[in-house]
This record gives C-alpha cells, structure tokens and sequence, in this order.
C-alpha cells in the first residue's frame, strides 16, 4: 500500500502569537494526515472544528492527539480553535448566534444542563455502545455529563476534592504532614498551629470559605444536602451557610486562615495561588493537583478534604472533569464521536494526554498515563484513588447537574464570603444578601 501524506498548516495571527502569555488562543487545522484507513474516509474526507479551553499543556496535548487521530483517519480533517476560560462561553454564545458553533465542544460539567436545556448540545446515547464504547466508566462518573437521563457530554477524567500541602515547607519546620481521616476541627487545630510553627508568617490554610464545589459542597453532602436541587433550586438553608461562614470567620480570627486581600487576591488565578506566594501551606481547591505542581519548585503533596462528625455521609463524590460535547445541529456528530471514542480509548491518546485534563477516568486509563507521571502527580493519583475508594465504598452518588444562574452563585458566595473577612459584612448580613442574589440568579 502506497501512504500519501498531506499536512495540514498551523495557522497562528500576529494577534493570537501576542494573546499566548495570558492563555492561549489560536486556530490550526489537524488530519489529513494519511494511514491505511477506509476507503470511505480517503474518498469522502470532511471537515469538522473543535474548540476547547486551557493553558499550554493542554492545548499540545490536545494538538498531538488531533495528530495522531489524523494518521488513523486519513479522510478527517479537524480544525481546531482554543483560548482560556475567561471568554470562552461567551464566543461560544456568539458562534451559535452567528451559525458557526463547533461540531465538538469542551463542556464545563457546571454548564451542561444549561446547555442541554437550551438545546445547544446532541445527546450521545445513540452511539453509546457502537460507536461509543464508556463500558469502563463508573456510572457515578458518567452522571456529570448527564441531563434528565441523556448523555450529553463524556467526562475526560475522574478525581475528588483535595486539600494541596507544602511538603517542603512542612518538612523544614518539622511539622507532620495532615492525614487522610481528618475532620473539619482537626483542620481548625492543625492549621492554627501551624502558623504559629511558622512564626506567623505563613498562614495553615486558604480560606477555603467562597469555594464552593472544592470545599462547601463537600461539607453540605457530609449533612446530606447539595449546593443545588435536582430541579435547579439551593440544596440548603440559611443555618447551613451561616455554620459554613462563621467557621471561617473564626478561622481567620485564629490566623489559621489568611485575611481578605490574600484571598482576593488570588480569585480564579492559579498562579497567584497564596500556596504558590509562600502565603499560606495548604490550600483548597478543585483541581489544584494538576494545575499548581508545575508553578513551583517545592514538593506538593495531597490529602482528601476533611470529613465530617460520626455519622456523616461521605460527602466526596467522582467529579467529571471537563466533559466532551457535541453540537446539538451539526452535520459531522458521528466525526466527532469517533474524535471523543478515541480520547477516551486510545492508548497513544491517554498517554498524550496525561493528566492534562484530570486524572484519567478509568482504571485502564489511569494505569496507561500512570506509568510516566511525575513525582507529584503520581501523589495525586494516589489521593485521588483514595478518595474513589471511599466513594465507591459508600455508593455516593454524583451531585445534581448545576442549573443556569449557578456560575453567578458561585461568585455571590466568594464575594459575600470576602465581605465577612474584610468585615464589610456581618456573617447573618452576608448569609441574607447571599440568599436574596442566589434567589434572584436561579429564578
């Protein structure tokens, strides 16, 4: 057999090249790139685009994927288009506006039954099993991208909610590392001494008190309850908010927590992170076992949020990553199914792909990519297998997908929480302004 090969080009603008220091943005198009494919694909090639968001690594990953789907699948061609996060959904409003929304779509698990809903998505479940096979996925997992029983998005990796440590700092004040089997007053007592052991000029914790999937819902499923109802309304009641605010209030009263410029500070910006700043030792968040590793020197090592009192539930649960959708009116659904199936199963495609996404969602998967980890992320796969563990023990099912209005939520509690820490606001005052824009954005 003869191979032709045609490359496709890497189309970068003067403006993309300036816009790469603060997240990345570019088009390129991938495929065509011949192997001994089907006759159909080489006679009748097609052309589809794919948009996602990320920083660097996840967009080379991404690229060489794209690549090597294009050797096995001579007849594709993938044009693919890139950025951060900030502005992402808004182009993406504008594409679908416009008529040129993407055939196939990164998804954020928070948003996708506000997309489902509005019928911007496809559901997948025609190809499941054919075309599709997510045979090795949990079901809890699955759940994340799942509306009113269809699947419309396939999460790209697995992972609970971690606390992040300074190994290095710990160990040079000769401090022992927190454990897993932790609670919420042990971590009020680890980290008030712990900024004493570090002479008060490092905090033990971030505040942890406006986050809200990385540690408030985590402490609302150890009491049975949500951020959100499965038809789109808060989970919770005032007392609930008011315990979760007055903990970290006194947290910070106890300087076991930074105060409200360090927080403020950092807002949805994992490089100026005050663990990153050598401001604090530990920090919450979702997903900071992939994206923090890589902006310091020091050892990161990790420990699953605390539990609850005796009697709790197990308030983890296996979260979706970023899911894979596909564009509820395009005319190349089945192109990008085979581009998700070879995500989700190709082995040259996990070990691209890494923990890019998030820590691989199936044991095949997590084994493939394992086996070239760094030091510090094969800690966190450990964490994240510990967290699985208990979750499958305890059969926790995955949360209520987030309705429409949920991101304005989301920053009602940060700003509201950092009212109380800049003592702006009294912890009921904030619990009833809180309450009101949280009413107000869900309706």
């Amino acid at each position: 057999m003869t191979t032709r090969t045609r490359t496709a080009p890497f189309i970068l603008s003067r403006r993309d090249a300036l816009r790469l220091g603060g997240g990345v943005a570019a088009a390129a198009a991938f495929g065509g790139l011949s192997a001994c494919g089907t006759k159909t694909e080489a006679d009748n090639p097609v052309t589809l685009r794919m948009t996602w968001w990320g920083g660097d690594a996840r967009t080379k990953a991404y690229q060489g994927v794209l690549a090597a789907f294009g050797r096995s699948h001579p007849g594709i061609t993938v044009t693919a288009d890139f950025s951060g996060y900030d502005g992402y959904f808004d182009k993406i409003n504008a594409n679908i506006a416009g008529g040129t929304a993407p055939d196939l779509l990164q998804m954020d698990t928070a948003l996708v039954s506000e997309y489902a809903g509005r019928d911007v998505l496809r559901p997948l479940d025609e190809y499941l099993g054919d075309s599709l096979d997510l045979s090795a996925y949990p079901e809890a997992l699955l759940a994340a991208g799942m509306v009113d029983g269809k699947l419309y998005g396939v999460p790209s990796g697995t992972g609970g909610v971690l606390v992040t440590y300074d190994a290095t700092v710990l160990k040079a004040a000769k401090a022992a590392p927190p454990t897993a089997d932790w609670s919420w007053p042990d971590l009020t007592a680890y980290a008030t001494k712990l900024t004493k052991t570090l002479g008060g000029k490092v905090y033990g914790v971030s505040d942890g008190g406006g986050d809200d999937v990385g540690a408030f819902q985590i402490f609302l499923r150890q009491r049975r309850k949500d951020l959100f109802t499965a038809d789109g309304a808060l989970g919770y009641v005032e007392q609930d908010l008011t315990e979760w605010l007055t903990y970290w209030d006194e947290m910070r009263r106890r300087h076991a927590a930074p105060p409200g410029d360090i927080t403020s500070a950092a807002h949805n910006d994992s490089a100026k992170n005050p663990l990153i700043n050598g401001q604090v030792a530990m920090t919450f968040g979702s997903g900071l076992e992939i994206s923090l590793p890589p902006l310091t020197d020091h050892e990161l090592d990790f420990v699953p949020v605390p539990a609850g009192p005796a009697g709790s539930a197990e308030g983890q649960y296996l979260s979706g990553g970023v899911l894979l959708s596909s564009f509820a009116r395009s005319e190349r659904a089945k192109e990008a199914v085979e581009i998700i199936s070879f995500l989700t199963n190709d082995e040259e495609a996990i070990k691209i792909m890494g923990l890019t996404r998030g820590i691989p969602p199936t044991d095949r998967a997590r084994e493939i990519a394992g086996a070239q980890l760094a030091p510090a992320q094969q800690r966190a796969l450990a964490a994240t297998n510990v967290v699985a563990a208990r979750v499958t023990a305890a059969e926790a099912k995955a949360p209520p997908s987030p309705p429409k209005g949920a991101g304005q939520v989301k920053e009602l509690l940060f700003q509201n929480n950092l009212a109380v820490a800049f003592k702006r606001k009294t912890v009921p005052a904030a619990v009833k302004s809180f309450f009101a824009g949280a009413t107000s954005a869900l309706s």
